[in-house]
């Protein structure tokens, strides 16, 4: 009977154990996560809440609530990121919220803890942080280059980031890439970005910074081919003439070499590649034709 009784005991203990742990929000998975509310205390809208999140007082790197093992959904944030960023406890953290519906935020600035999982709740308040970036446009340019726009504001600053958009991770600062928050940003639009390799799509994505040096939100991400060609030079050599003729006829009908980029041989927009292309190509070159329609890759 006693031993049992000590059964029963365990058992109890062991359910108790369980349902507590159970108990735990759902985004209690990740190494940092918590609870966001309104200074009101209402919850906001998973479309109207985002943040963004950097280590050891550098933004050479950030991670925002889209990336792999972050999230916020109906009340409740979470970074995964020490499962992605070589990190120790101690090392100090920033998290910037903003709530786009009402212009309250947050700034969280502390250190990771010994542990799998930190909680931290946030409580947005009004600030005085610049807005989101918007107007945001993307254009591949020789070189290759990419030309990121966006609609400046006079009195901010940008900092400019980017990724590969084969990757749902990280973030990383292009107009200084060391990161240092004491660089406030470039401050015209467009920014040029010349470490692009002339084939692979890229994310882009920019947060506004005020005379103050307060940070706002980051802007939509915008994706952007770094593949620029010229629309019928389909030899690729800078010009459209008798010679691009000459290639499409050997490439199309004569097994000769395909372009380096076969969008510029599909001049009508008519989503295929054939006579019409060429007929297209010599009524606008010779006969006062229509613009060429080449796709954008």
């Amino acid at each position: 009977m006693y031993y049992r009784r000590i059964a029963k005991i365990h058992l109890l203990s062991i359910t108790v154990i369980a349902v507590i742990i159970s108990s735990q929000p759902i985004f209690a998975q990740g190494n940092i996560f918590g609870t966001v509310s309104n200074s009101d205390a209402t919850t906001p809208a998973n479309s109207e809440i985002s943040f963004y999140g950097y280590l050891d007082n550098t933004d050479e790197e950030i991670r925002i609530e889209g990336c792999v093992g972050a999230s916020y959904d109906n009340g409740n944030w979470f970074d995964d990121f020490q499962n992605y960023l070589t990190e120790a406890p101690g090392d100090p953290f920033n998290f910037h919220f903003c709530n786009s519906a009402n212009g309250e935020g947050y700034i969280l600035s502390s250190t990771i803890e010994v542990g799998s999982f930190q909680q931290e709740d946030i409580t947005l308040s009004s600030t005085n942080c610049p807005g989101k970036p918007t107007g945001l446009t993307g254009r591949a340019t020789g070189g290759p280059a990419i030309e990121i726009g966006w609609t400046a504001v006079s009195g901010l600053t940008y900092h400019i980031y980017r990724r590969d958009a084969s990757s749902d991770g990280s973030f990383f600062r292009i107009d200084d890439p060391p990161g240092f928050l004491s660089n406030p940003g470039v401050v015209t639009s467009p920014y040029i970005d010349t470490q692009v390799d002339g084939i692979s799509l890229y994310d882009y994505l920019i947060i506004a910074e005020n005379s103050s040096g307060d940070l706002g939100p980051h802007s939509d991400i915008i994706t952007q081919s770094s593949n620029s060609f010229l629309c019928g030079d389909v030899n690729n050599d800078g010009d459209i003439n008798v010679l691009d003729l000459v290639y499409f006829i050997n490439f199309k009908y004569k097994d000769g070499p395909e372009p380096d980029y076969i969008e510029s041989a599909e001049v009508n927009g008519d989503g295929d590649i054939n006579v019409l292309d060429l007929v297209y190509l010599i009524n606008f070159k010779y006969k006062d034709g229509p613009d060429l329609k080449c796709p954008q890759p």
